[in-house]
């Protein structure tokens, strides 16, 4: 997130000519910046927020997690799909999520599966590969990307769920092993890795995504023009690339009208699953 929220502050600085501060408030899977942009909103700034499918989820696992999700925000764009990868160590006996299903299946409880935060795209992935395949493993929540390298390295977990970002140049080495991607093509970054819904039966199509909101406070034509800027920097060939290089995808609403509309209708189904799910934080 913070990388992405620096290459969008770069194209609004160049674009619009405006003074951009990047500031990374990390912690609680989002919670901490969203409630911070929630409360701190208003003249003489104008409060952005580039978050993703928590800023949904942690309402529905938190009894007060201080915002409102839709009252205190306002969709401005979306900025990036947030394509995922299970992987393992090069020298796991798994090479395939078959072989994991297998193992678990005959051990129930045994196979670990490491994620970066109760209530994160990799959470639910890994639940849902569980409720597809009909076995229960050991989930375990780590803090983030660098905790579930060092989880594997020190083979404190047999597989983690993580970013392709984070798992590719690893896996391209060789010291990492990629089982299955998220999303319903092969990812560009890793081709021959195959899809979760390549493999298992009645997996759900989940994707993740970085999505730009704006404070609810923000007047009209202020959120208009950001649009429009928004719009014009995610199609930057500078942007392009970042896209590229992670084997991620954007889509641009040609209309603020139209940003709010798919924001309105995404925001349920992760607040459902989350239900589903039973995840509670206290």
């Amino acid at each position: 997130m913070d990388n992405l929220a620096r290459v969008v502050a770069s194209g609004l600085e160049k674009d619009a000519g405006a003074t951009v501060i990047v500031e990374n408030k990390p912690g609680a899977g989002g919670n901490i910046a969203a409630a911070y942009v929630a409360r701190n909103s208003g003249a003489p700034f104008t409060n952005l927020l580039v978050t993703s499918i928590n800023h949904f989820v942690n309402p529905a696992m938190m009894r007060d997690p201080g915002y409102d999700a839709y009252r205190d925000f306002t969709p401005v764009a979306y900025l990036s799909s947030m394509p995922y990868v299970m992987v393992v160590p090069d020298a796991s006996p798994f090479s395939s999520v078959g072989d994991v299903i297998r193992q678990a299946k005959a051990q129930p409880g045994t196979v670990s599966w490491g994620f970066g935060g109760n209530g994160t795209l990799g959470h639910f992935l890994g639940l849902a590969l569980e409720d597809a395949a009909g076995f229960k493993g050991n989930p375990i929540s780590y803090r983030g990307g660098g905790d579930l390298m060092a989880a594997l390295a020190g083979k404190h977990v047999d597989t983690v769920i993580m970013t392709v970002q984070s798992a590719a140049p690893l896996a391209k080495q060789g010291r990492l092993k990629a089982l299955a991607v998220t999303g319903n093509e092969r990812n560009k970054v890793l081709p021959g890795v195959p899809t979760f819904v390549e493999q298992v039966a009645g997996y759900p199509s989940l994707a993740g995504y970085a999505f730009l909101l704006a404070s609810s406070a923000t007047p009209e034509p202020l959120l208009e023009q950001v649009h429009a800027t928004l719009n014009r920097v995610v199609k930057s060939d500078a942007f392009q690339q970042r896209l590229v290089g992670d084997g991620a995808t954007t889509q641009v609403f040609p209309t603020l009208a139209e940003a709010k509309r798919w924001f309105a209708a995404d925001g349920p189904r992760w607040e459902a699953l989350t239900r589903k799910s039973g995840i509670k934080i206290e």
